[in-house]
């Protein structure tokens, strides 16, 4: 079920891209309750930092039996230049980071590593200054919950 979702995640985000101008890359917010990316946002230097500052936070893998939450945001962010990751729990190049924001659990990160493992990872960062930087309400009810 897990790769299944994946799967149908990274297709959608990959199709709409194609509609993009080349050249430019761009931050897709996913809603999956209405099934579609809902908001795009040309990438910056403020959103890369924050990315990078989260990516360098990473200590520990997120263990969750399903991490694809049926409500929330789905946040898929490339990053130009990648970033690479020399940690403990996560070595690798990393060109597009999802954020995955669940309307009634932790948000979290997700990583593919070689393109086909699915890797996840604790959000350490604060989702007002995310949504602040992405110009977008990502806390859709006061149940969304907040790491501190």
């Amino acid at each position: 079920m897990l790769e299944k979702f994946t799967l149908v995640l990274i297709i959608i985000f990959c199709l709409s891209t194609n509609i993009l101008a080349k050249g430019f890359k761009y931050v897709q917010i996913f809603d999956p309750k209405q099934d579609k990316v809902v908001q795009l946002i040309q990438l910056n230097s403020e959103i890369q930092s924050l990315v990078q500052s989260y990516l360098e936070d990473i200590d520990t893998i997120y263990s969750k039996n399903d991490p694809i939450p049926e409500d929330g945001y789905a946040i898929k962010i490339p990053l130009d230049p990648a970033f690479k990751a020399q940690k403990k729990c996560l070595n690798a190049l990393i060109k597009e980071v999802y954020i995955i924001i669940p309307k009634k659990e932790p948000p979290f990160i997700m990583l593919l590593e070689k393109e086909t493992k699915l890797i996840c990872f604790p959000f350490r960062g604060d989702i007002k200054t995310l949504s602040k930087a992405l110009n977008f309400n990502l806390i859709k009810s006061p149940h969304v919950m907040l790491m501190d």
